[in-house]
């Protein structure tokens, strides 16, 4: 949270950009008796005009990130504050980086970023560029956030309780930052695994990298390797008979070259994450 503003007690406005419903479950349950929230002047209210505070769970779509750049707008401009419920919210969690969730024009979609980006973050950075005032932003984390985890983030907000850990912002000067190193080729069989994860999900993944590096190995037999791998991507896709899967053995192949070289070439490399 960026900074505390002065509330004795506070009206929250609930919207969902795309949530699974299961943080959405959790904030019902916050509000149920047996939690009883409203204890500390927290109260849902129905329309964003009224709220002091927006409680929003899920990546933020494509679909719900002018819906959800509205609701803003049309909140109060002081304190205007943001609560992300779940890790959806707070960076995109699972699907991060997918197709159908906003990310910023100049962000990307390589998805080599870090940390990552992504959730309402993106939506507030456009707003602020476009000059509107946004209150701060408190950052639940959590698949979903437990109830005592959402009151104690409010209870943040409200002044009841002080944050018990501090920001602490690291830079190479400070702590150089260097990646573990493993195996060459369980690093390599990593990377095309979580590349490839962006193309076919996670359970045809296994399958297809499997039959990858199989040719990978029959071709490290030859003299010239990377001739060979070819080939032999060129004689699968045409024997399978299927287009998506020749699609995904040739991108796995200009992969699996572009992180060989880098590495032999002794190259700062980003992974696939």
């Amino acid at each position: 949270m960026s900074r505390k503003p002065k509330l004795r007690s506070i009206w929250v406005f609930h919207l969902n950009t795309g949530s699974c419903n299961g943080c959405d479950i959790e904030i019902i349950d916050v509000l149920t008796p047996f939690y009883d929230v409203e204890r500390f002047g927290i109260k849902l209210v129905g329309s964003p005009r009224h709220a002091h505070a927006l409680l929003v769970s899920g990546p933020l779509t494509r679909q719900a990130y002018y819906g959800a750049k509205e609701t803003i707008k049309a909140m109060p401009p002081e304190p205007r504050v943001i609560v992300a419920v779940g890790t959806c919210t707070c960076s995109g969690g699972i699907f991060y980086n997918g197709y159908p969730v906003y990310r910023r024009p100049e962000s990307g979609r390589e998805g080599r970023e870090y940390p990552r980006r992504g959730g309402i973050a993106e939506l507030i950075a456009d707003l602020r560029d476009e000059g509107e005032k946004v209150g701060p932003v408190i950052y639940i984390p959590g698949c979903p956030p437990r109830p005592e985890e959402i009151i104690y983030g409010i209870a943040q907000l409200v002044g009841l309780v002080e944050k018990k850990l501090s920001y602490q912002e690291y830079s190479d000067e400070l702590v150089p930052f260097k990646l573990p190193e493993g195996p060459l080729e369980e690093r390599i069989r990593l990377t095309l695994m979580e590349r490839l994860r962006h193309l076919v999900g996670y359970l045809d993944r296994e399958k297809i990298l499997e039959d990858f590096m199989g040719l990978v190995k029959e071709a490290e037999k030859s003299e010239n390797p990377r001739e060979e791998l070819a080939r032999l991507v060129k004689d699968y896709a045409a024997k399978c008979g299927d287009v998506r899967l020749g699609f995904c053995m040739a991108l796995l192949e200009r992969e699996y070259w572009r992180v060989r070289d880098a590495l032999d070439a002794g190259k700062e490399f980003v992974y696939w994450v």
